[in-house]
């Protein structure tokens, strides 16, 4: 190791060090006032005001520590503070409800949670809060379900309300009576299709393999950081203190390698993704931070290289795109096809606070400049929840859409470098509450189309409300997700209603895969708010010929009732189809949830998996289009990036290719404009792929044994 070598690697440790240091900083000065997450402290801080308040107030201020000790998991002593006061006052549940019903919705509440707690956290297992709940799933200690029924069906038969309806049937599935037991005037009948549906259901496998990471709301990046044929797992969690994880696919199991990768005190962030930004072989990861926090997010984002030898190092400030704007949204692509991939980062804006978007242009030295206001993308304003770059014209330049809740959407058409805003005549405005979006080929007409996921914020704490009017087939007003399939002339037709998906998904964490192989690309919703009332089941969305949408999440066990977040499609084992990892919990401190990994179990259908390495393009590949032609007509399309805007795939691109015998023709067309043609390739097998060199290379692609012998265990 030459002198220069060593002080760049003791640069870099410098570097991480202070990064780690500023995170401790902010978290040791914030103020619990500003921070709607710091529940134990907000509880601590009602506790003290109530002795030092006038008696007028004390109840008022009582409510509130009540509430705070709820959302920070304190649920028995929630519990027990309210019981008390009851028994001290000499009330009962029904004067309760008649003169402070907040108070029984929150004790009504602790009582579920403290369920969840003991069974499913606790005493966690593969069938934990999973619809439909087999017996393995259900919960062993019933106290907290049981009074949760006593209390909510008081308050439903007082103030009949849909939340409370769908609450206390979530509670009798948890005590294995549903449907048989529970009373006909709260009674839905929500199992009523799972046979329709051909799937076989997927097996959540998390614990079983030592990934199932105890967090809140939070990001995962799926790919493969070492360089040895497996895919790893990155993820992070919202909680300021919450360490980042890598797990490292040894073949029979995961490792947890965080510490020996130096990123011990790189914590939290809402989301993350990753892409090789230097180009020198390995895949480096963006963590982004500050999300919903206000003027108290700007914390900074982290930049983490990948060194090569299992190792990162946070290079935030040195590589110059070291920013202090809330966000958990950012892109990668080659905007200007130089051969280097630039970064967009999309910031949350208010009326009061401006936190402008960032195109950060790579130098090409491992150094970025930001450049938005050169390419013409600093005007835009709002609160950005979701970026992503696609070719939608084929041109071979990215484009950018921009999702913001709660103000129009943007699309920019790249014009060899500049982006010109053309939202209003693409068509692609709405919803005017949008969440996560992505840019994919939906229908395989070789035109990339664009789905947007609707979150309306106005109604987030009627969310269950709405998801179980639409179960009862009732209208329901809140904003719909919208498809806008491409017409091949730069503008678009919204489709959601034709494609069976005109519903109010409340999506946050989302990404798209084909979980069965037959080439069509289906799509994964995490649902939820930080409300604790809306435990409503994450939905999976199967993809039928590129006609319309079925919903496959109750036949395909994908209902899991904790809030989703970033989710990743790819192929842990190395058996050609996708597995999908995804991280769960919610924003509060106590909405804690293990993360969960569905392994897909296979399906009679042909693959192939392409890796594809950029060399006059970026390494990544990222913005590479491939076409492939089938023995019975067929044509699939695929680009390469890392899906949706709230979790990353892997870069490997794993295609289906349904019942189909041989391979006519791969075609691929390279950021640089290179065409690649290959007519040898066969199914069922992976390849990597250079961009200048003709000859693919197969892969080995043993599939890894880990997801076998089972230990199912109880609650």
């Amino acid at each position: 190791m030459n002198s220069l070598t060593f002080e760049r690697i003791e640069s870099d440790d410098i570097e991480t060090q202070q990064m780690v240091e500023l995170l401790k900083k902010i978290n040791s000065e914030g103020n619990p006032q500003m921070y709607y997450h710091w529940n134990k402290k907000l509880a601590e801080y009602y506790k003290k005001k109530l002795s030092q308040s006038p008696k007028k107030d004390n109840f008022k201020i009582w409510l509130n520590f009540c509430h705070q000790l709820l959302l920070s998991g304190e649920n028995q002593l929630c519990i027990d503070e309210i019981e008390k006061k009851i028994k001290k006052d000499k009330l009962s549940y029904n004067t309760l409800l008649l003169v402070a019903l907040p108070v029984m919705e929150i004790l009504g509440l602790a009582y579920l949670r403290l369920g969840e707690q003991v069974n499913c956290t606790n005493n966690h297992n593969e069938f934990s809060c999973i619809l439909p709940l087999v017996e393995k799933g259900q919960h062993d200690s019933k106290v907290g379900s049981r009074k949760a029924i006593e209390i909510f069906s008081r308050i439903h038969r007082m103030y009949p309300n849909q939340n409370y309806k769908w609450l206390l049937n979530l509670a009798h599935m948890t005590l294995g009576d549903y449907p048989e037991n529970v009373p006909k005037d709260y009674l839905i009948d929500y199992y009523k299709n799972i046979k329709d549906k051909s799937i076989t259901p997927f097996r959540e496998i998390a614990s079983k393999l030592g990934i199932d990471v105890n967090g809140l709301s939070g990001g995962v990046s799926l790919e493969d950081f070492n360089n040895d044929g497996r895919i790893d797992i990155f993820t992070t969690s919202y909680g300021m203190e919450d360490q980042c994880k890598l797990f490292f696919n040894t073949g029979y199991g995961f490792e947890d390698v965080t510490m020996k990768a130096g990123l011990n005190g790189i914590v939290s962030g809402l989301n993350c993704l990753h892409a090789d930004y230097n180009n020198d072989g390995y895949v480096d990861i963006l963590i982004l931070r500050g999300a919903w926090l206000g003027t108290s997010g700007n914390h900074p984002n982290s930049l983490l290289r990948n060194n090569g030898d299992g190792t990162f190092s946070d290079v935030s400030k040195s590589s110059g795109i070291l920013s202090f704007y809330p966000t958990q949204t950012a892109s990668w692509a080659d905007v200007n096809n130089d051969g280097y991939l630039d970064l967009f980062i999309g910031n949350e804006s208010k009326p009061n606070q401006h936190n402008p978007c960032e195109l950060f242009i790579n130098q090409g030295n491992g150094k970025f400049l930001e450049q938005s206001k050169k390419y013409n993308l600093d005007q835009i304003n709002g609160f950005v929840k979701g970026v992503a770059f696609g070719d939608i014209n084929n041109d071979q330049w990215p484009d950018l859409f921009v999702s913001v809740l709660g103000g129009k959407n943007f699309l920019f058409k790249n014009e060899f470098g500049t982006f010109n805003d053309i939202s209003k005549n693409a068509g692609i405005e709405a919803p005017y509450y949008s969440f996560p979006c992505w840019i994919w080929d939906v229908n395989n007409d070789g035109y990339n189309d664009i789905f947007v996921a609707s979150y309306d914020s106005r109604n987030l704490i009627n969310l269950a409300t709405d998801f179980l009017r639409e179960i009862e087939g009732k209208n329901v007003d809140s904003e719909k997700s919208k498809l806008f399939i491409n017409n091949g002339d730069e503008t678009f037709t919204e489709s959601s209603v034709d494609f069976n998906i005109h519903i109010s998904m409340y999506a946050m964490g989302s990404n798209f895969g084909d979980i069965d192989n037959d080439g069509w690309l289906d799509f994964y919703i995490g649902n939820g708010s930080p409300e604790l009332t809306s435990t409503i089941p994450n939905r999976m969305f199967r993809n039928l010929d590129g006609n319309k949408f079925e919903e496959v999440t109750l036949a395909g066990r994908f209902g899991h009732i904790q809030k989703g977040h970033g989710v990743g499609f790819a192929d842990l084992d190395n058996d050609g189809d996708q597995d999908i990892y995804a991280v769960m919990g919610g924003a509060y401190e106590g909405d804690t949830y293990p993360n969960v990994c569905f392994e897909n179990p296979s399906s009679k259908n042909n693959w192939v998996v392409l890796k594809l390495i950029g060399e006059s393009s970026n390494r990544s590949a990222i913005g590479s289009f491939i076409k492939i032609e089938l023995d019975n007509g067929r044509k699939i399309y695929r680009t390469i990036n890392t899906g949706g805007s709230f979790g990353s795939s892997s870069l490997q691109s794993e295609i289906g290719l349904g019942n189909c015998k041989s391979i006519k023709k791969i075609s691929i067309n390279w950021p640089s404009g290179k065409i690649q043609v290959f007519t040898n390739l066969e199914p069922n097998k992976k390849y990597e792929i250079f961009e200048n060199n003709n000859n693919p290379y197969q892969s080995q692609f043993n599939k890894l044994l880990f997801a076998k012998n089972f230990n199912h265990s109880h609650h």
